[in-house]
């Protein structure tokens, strides 16, 4: 397994915003998750690192000691862990954001539990997880949006949501409420590639270039997710831009 992440702060944005967390804990097992912080003048940056400590806090604390203490890492463990850890950061997020100057932050999270046989995601907001498989990019997590929200009940196709005008209006954070409640996925096998990505990646590019990029047997993962950047950039980079890459093939 060959894992490689990447933060941009984008063409128009003066800070980067976004954040992101990667661990191997061997065996076949590994966290990775992208966040992607929002609110006023520091309120962005704040959250998204609140959301980073908390998930990184749970996540590492709870793998350590299942496997120092012989216990099984199972999908039901992961899937309990991931919800466990957005429960921790959305806490930590609201509680910070009594401070006058924080008022209103929150964050994305998508996140992804990598176990031998089987990926376990979780989802709050419109950062993504793609897999590919068998020559296929699909999208694992559906977005907590406005715009996906019309999709679903069939006011605009997905192909008008691309350009649509309120795409950044997102449904659901960590923070900005008391409690959460998480979306969370499972994939049913280890995929050949895992890709998470902030909006300011999928809003730049087509799916099509993203598939075309990744499948490029001749890049290392490290030059892939620099290209990926690099293509966002050139597309205007009006969003900070974070991209993980997971290749297991």
């Amino acid at each position: 397994m060959v894992i490689f992440g990447k933060s941009d702060t984008g063409v128009r944005r003066a800070v980067n915003q976004d954040r992101f967390l990667i661990r191997d804990f061997g065996d076949g097992h590994a966290f990775c998750a992208v966040f992607d912080g929002m609110g006023g003048a520091n309120g962005g940056e704040e959250a998204s690192t609140a959301a980073l400590r908390a998930f990184d806090r749970r996540v590492t604390t709870d793998v350590l000691d299942a496997q120092y203490g012989g216990e099984l890492i199972t999908r039901t463990f992961a899937e309990k862990l991931l919800i466990r850890a957005a429960d921790e950061a959305n806490a930590d997020i609201f509680s910070q954001s009594r401070d006058p100057d924080l008022e209103g932050m929150g964050t994305t999270a998508v996140a992804a539990f990598i176990l031998p046989d089987d990926v376990i995601a979780l989802n709050v907001g419109d950062s993504r997880l793609y897999c590919v498989d068998r020559g296929e990019l699909r999208q694992v997590t559906k977005d907590n949006s406005y715009v996906q929200y019309l999709v679903d009940i069939g006011r605009i196709t997905p192909e008008e949501a691309r350009n649509h005008p309120q795409k950044n209006i997102i449904t659901k954070c960590l923070g900005t409420e008391e409690t959460v409640e998480s979306d969370t996925y499972r994939t049913g096998e280890v995929p050949e590639k895992l890709l998470l990505c902030s909006d300011g990646l999928s809003n730049a590019l087509t799916e099509q270039f993203i598939f075309d990029v990744i499948q490029d047997t001749a890049r290392s993962a490290e030059e892939k997710v620099g290209l990926l950047i690099d293509a966002a950039n050139k597309a205007g980079g009006p969003d900070n831009i974070t991209v993980i890459l997971v290749q297991n093939d």
